[in-house]
């Protein structure tokens, strides 16, 4: 049976406020979901028009609320403005993979692996016994987030078709 996901209406961290979205938050997300940057590395729908962006951001938002008890999405605040998000990228039993984004203004300073291991913890209140985290092989800066954050890499690798590429992925873990 896939573990309910128990969200809490605010995490604060050292730097960061990971909470679900608001609706006035929709723009922010869907700037995150069509910057180049992020979608060169983060998987996102190659949707043509801002407004399909703009209903997945909706939807995104409604996951994240706190009554929601079966996705994991919380947005990422710096300063009380959106900068990233992390969510699942699937649940079975009482496993998570888990993605995340940090704007590229706001990349290298750390907050990736701030936010990472606090939902990590969260995940560990929650009941569940693994974390894993994929990764596009050019993407090194989010392998060195999750070995930051505790995950070792698997022998697991696949390749996704994205966008017109084929991307080889690897994936890390981290049993609790």
């Amino acid at each position: 049976m896939t573990l309910p996901i128990r969200k809490k209406a605010m995490i604060a961290t050292e730097r960061l406020i990971l909470k679900p979205y608001a609706s006035e938050d929709v723009d922010g997300l869907v700037d995150l979901l069509i910057n180049p940057e992020i979608t060169r590395t983060f998987m996102v729908p190659d949707y043509q028009s801002r407004e399909q962006m703009e209903t997945l951001a909706k939807k995104l938002v409604a996951f994240s609320q706190t009554e929601d008890t079966e996705h994991l999405e919380y947005g990422i605040y710096l300063d009380g403005k959106i900068i990233g998000f992390v969510n699942d990228c699937g649940i079975k039993n009482d496993e998570i993979e888990i993605g995340y984004v940090i704007h590229p203004d706001h990349q290298g300073h750390g907050y990736a692996t701030e936010a990472v291991l606090a939902i990590i913890h969260e995940l560990q209140e929650m009941g569940f016994h693994k974390v894993a985290c994929g990764y596009f092989v050019e993407n090194s800066a989010s392998r060195r987030v999750m070995e930051k954050c505790g995950m070792h890499q698997t022998s697991f690798t696949s390749e996704e078709m994205y966008r017109g590429e084929l991307h080889r992925c690897h994936y890390c873990e981290l049993c609790l």
